[in-house]
């Protein structure tokens, strides 16, 4: 039995685990654990990275108790088992939260606001939940570097992702098609099967179906009847699919016989003549003596002729709509496919190619048009028939069915209640939709993907020759372009031509980035008067001129530049850099038009230091960031330096072509000016002030190609700045970067190499670490996250990603349901832990079925028992 709560509202238990953890943080016992001798070497732990989207619960402190037990257990047993944690920060489950932050409802929202604001949120929040992760996990005695932490968002990341790509498109496993995929309306974006196979996104929905009347262009008042759950695809209706060894029937409705459906009985007037599969007339007969659909003389009908599926084939029909384009020789007919049955519905398919898998490939094969009606965004697009545009199509089922009732082709409607896939973070109702895409291609690594999981010991054991064995052997091709914002982009550039460059790195696009030709050089002023005396200037234009060595350095310098062919001399309105760059001119016989004044590329503004000395200026920084990000009152940061010298550079290169320029400055602005060029995160701004701060006097080249920063010139490989790079090849064609992005899964499966920024860094401990020895997640990741690092490894390097996995299951509520914060359906695990204590807790879970991949409903009283 637990122990009396104290005052502070925490068992004995609780308190006595604090002091723990207290002691290990104070003598650095993790630490020490990595540093200690590893006679048997290292055991290499990969840690899937969680979604910072919000507070851990118990199903996501499940996988970091078993991802501490091994790793601890394997310490003493004398490995070295290093714990690095990592972030996934990309994604629609993000772009989510940002979208209900910012009460953004659609696409069109989100570019209306600007893809660099909605991404600078997106940046802004998707941590907004660390320090309260590392409290929970710390609290469950989990060992983990959260210190050394890395997220998917980083550019070092992206670029491993990038390497990643370029790889698999030059071993020709990255293609462009079209294929009928998972489509969010409201995303915008396709998704790939897996992630909609996890987590309970399919439920199940009861809609209206209908059965519609196509008659048939030789035989009027004969017609096939064809059954769909979907009436908004009826539009895209091109074809008919009939079974060819199926047996249909032709059957003629008497005249003034009952039509029954869920909306009353109609009346037939005329002789009517209808073609359906017999085993659905006999499956109806012993279901609903008098059928589901038809009443009086039996079924209402006289069966005329029986028929086998192949007879029908080639026939013609009338379409139901009018739509241009999708009118040709093949279309409205009967076509023959085998994946027609009398299970349900009439045994007569309608198939519309853009919104069915098997209706594509029937498509492809007959040479159907494809011709999309639907807007990104689920709305009908002007090829829709007239009175369906601007509509979200499943706003227009009423209007479909409205108008097939009004000219007598709706023979029937009832209720259906099936499984339907909605979207795994926004809920929407999802779609099957012909979009373009990127795909990797699965099929042909399949077979050494099946090889290489024969090396991999699966917990629980089954699991191999089971559900991921099936998962792979029937996986498509994985599509990896998302049409959205927050991911890594695709690192694809198009010509108007339609040649595809994909770039590798961030060298290779700086090769490849189309530049102006300019050729750059800085050069801070000669020594001048108030660098002797320590003094502070900002004014412009100034009082201190250059001292006699000043001048004389500038001399000599001006030397090494005539060979140079300077065209241009930008120089800072203060008096020290005009006098330099006279000096040069003068040398280098550049006439004064072509030296130019520009207020940019001044002294950082100094503010009250002006005037001052040097060292009373830098006693306001007390932390190396200081140096960047504060700025004296009146005055500027380091920062607001970068941002205009950034400006400035970014400039001469839109504005100028093929010039030889020479940029006069002073130190600041020079080292700003430079990390602009380079894209510096402050922590490199800071490196380069200890090791490259410009000399006084002294002329240096700037090497310089555009590359995707953004407004504060920090390099972000992220949408939008991405976007405006261009790009040329040998021959001088201009390619553009196509707008997706790429599935964050791509990232998951990268992260055994991403993680260290591999091939670029740490090339030899990447390699020396892979594959790893263990990785452990819930049960959903079996065709998510374990499949593609297995897909990864495979198309990579030819081999296994991961030796040993731990497949645990699922943590529902006490009551069955999926664990919510909103629903309050779980007690808080802090909580629970200070009651009993995190043991409790540890020995709960792993003692459970849940640690055999079944579902475990988590009751609080059992962690009391095990307490």
């Amino acid at each position: 039995m637990a122990e009396r709560e104290g005052t502070t509202g925490k068992s004995e238990t609780a308190k006595r685990e604090e002091e723990v953890l207290a002691f290990w943080r104070e003598n650095k016992t993790f630490e020490r654990s990595l540093e200690k001798d590893a006679p048997k070497g290292e055991f290499v732990f990969y840690d899937g990275p969680p979604f910072a989207t919000g507070l851990p619960h118990h199903g996501s402190l499940l996988s970091s108790i078993i991802k501490d037990v091994i790793p601890r257990y394997k310490t003493m047993r004398g490995y070295r088992v290093r714990r690095r944690w990592g972030w996934d920060t990309h994604g629609l489950p993000i772009e989510t939260l940002v979208e209900k932050e910012l009460g953004l409802k659609t696409k069109k929202d989100i570019e209306t606001l600007g893809v660099d604001k909605f991404n600078a949120k997106a940046r802004e929040m998707v941590m907004k939940f660390v320090d309260e992760w590392e409290k929970y996990v710390e609290r469950i005695g989990r060992w983990v570097d959260f210190k050394n932490s890395y997220k998917t968002m980083d550019n070092t990341y992206i670029g491993s992702v990038w390497w990643a790509l370029k790889e698999i498109y030059s071993k020709g496993l990255l293609y462009e098609g079209r294929k009928v995929l998972m489509y969010c309306p409201h995303c915008e974006t396709p998704l790939a099967k897996a992630e909609i196979a996890m987590d309970n996104t399919y439920q199940d929905v009861t809609e209206e179906a209908v059965t519609v009347k196509f008659e048939l262009v030789d035989h009027p008042g004969t017609y096939f009847l064809a059954w769909t759950t979907t009436p908004w695809t009826l539009p895209g209706n091109i074809g008919l699919a009939v079974g060819g060894e199926i047996e249909y029937v032709k059957a003629r409705i008497v005249p003034h016989a009952s039509i029954t459906d869920r909306t009353g009985t109609h009346h037939v007037t005329e002789t009517t003549y209808i073609y359906i599969a017999k085993d659905i007339l006999e499956k109806c007969d012993r279901a609903y003596p008098g059928g589901p659909y038809i009443y009086g003389n039996e079924f209402g009908l006289v069966i005329e002729e029986e028929i086998k599926g192949e007879k029908l084939i080639g026939l013609k029909y009338r379409p139901l709509f009018d739509v241009p384009a999708l009118k040709s020789d093949n279309s409205y007919k009967v076509w023959p496919a085998n994946f027609v049955t009398t299970s349900e519905g009439t045994g007569i398919v309608h198939i519309a190619p853009m919104y069915g898998e098997d209706d594509f490939t029937l498509g492809v094969n007959y040479q159907l048009p494809t011709a999309q009606l639907l807007n990104a965004n689920g709305t009908y697009n002007d090829l829709a028939p007239e009175f369906l545009r601007d509509i979200y199509l499943r706003d227009a089922n009423k209007d479909i069915k409205r108008d097939l009732q009004e000219r007598g082709l709706l023979f029937a409607r009832e209720n259906h209640t099936h499984s339907y896939p909605h979207c795994y973070r926004c809920g929407t109702p999802l779609i099957y939709n012909a979009v373009p895409s990127w795909f990797i291609n699965i099929q042909k690594v399949k077979a050494r993907m099946l090889e290489e999981n024969e090396k991999v010991n699966w917990v629980p054991e089954h699991l191999k020759h089971g559900r991921f064995k099936n998962i792979v052997e029937s996986a498509p091709d994985w599509t990896i372009s998302r049409n959205r914002f927050w991911a890594s982009p695709l690192p694809i550039w198009k010509s108007k031509e339609g040649k595809v460059m994909v770039i590798g790195s961030l060298r290779e696009l700086k090769e490849k980035v189309k530049k102006s030709g300019n050729c750059y050089f800085t050069m801070r002023h000669g020594e001048a008067e108030n660098n002797l005396e320590g003094i502070l200037s900002s004014a412009v234009p100034g009082e201190y001129g250059l001292t006699k060595e000043g001048e004389e350095t500038a001399q000599k310098e001006a030397e090494k530049l005539k060979g140079q062919n300077i065209n241009l001399i930008f120089v800072s309105p203060v008096r020290r850099a005009q006098e330099t760059a006279r000096i040069v001119a003068e040398a280098l016989g550049i006439p004064a038009h072509n030296v130019i004044t520009d207020e940019r590329v001044r002294e950082q503004g100094m503010g009250v230091f002006e005037k001052g000395l040097i060292q009373e200026h830098w006693k306001m920084y007390t932390t190396s960031a200081d140096q960047y990000e504060l700025k004296p009152k009146g005055g500027e940061s380091a920062m607001d330096a970068k941002r205009r010298m950034g400006d400035f550079l970014y400039d001469l290169e839109s504005e100028y072509s093929d010039q030889n320029i020479l940029i006069v400055s002073h130190g600041g602005p020079i080292w700003s000016l430079k990390a602009a060029a380079r894209g510096a995160s402050p922590i490199e701004m800071q490196k380069m002030h200890e090791k490259e701060y410009p000399p006084k006097g002294v002329i240096e080249e700037l090497i310089f190609a555009p590359i995707p920063v953004n407004a504060n010139y920090e390099l972000d490989l992220h949408r939008p700045y991405t976007d405006s790079i261009v790009l040329l090849d040998d021959e001088g064609r201009e390619y553009e970067r196509i707008k997706e992005v790429v599935d964050c899964w791509v990232e998951s499966g990268c992260m055994p190499f991403a993680e260290y920024h591999y091939p670029f860094e740490n090339k030899e401990e990447f390699e020396r670490r892979f594959p790893g020895d263990f990785i452990a997640e819930y049960i959903a990741q079996t065709r998510t996250w374990f499949y593609y690092l297995h897909a990864i490894g495979i198309i990579l390097f030819d081999k296994l990603t991961f030796r040993n996995v731990v497949t645990t299951g699922t943590i529902v509520a006490a009551d069955g349901s999926k664990m919510s914060k909103s629903k309050g359906n779980y007690t808080d695990p802090l909580e629970l832990i200070a009651q009993y204590g995190s043991d409790a807790l540890r020995l709960y879970l792993m003692s459970s079925p849940v640690m055999q991949a079944e579902d475990l409903r988590f009751r609080d009283e059992d962690v009391r028992d095990a307490h």
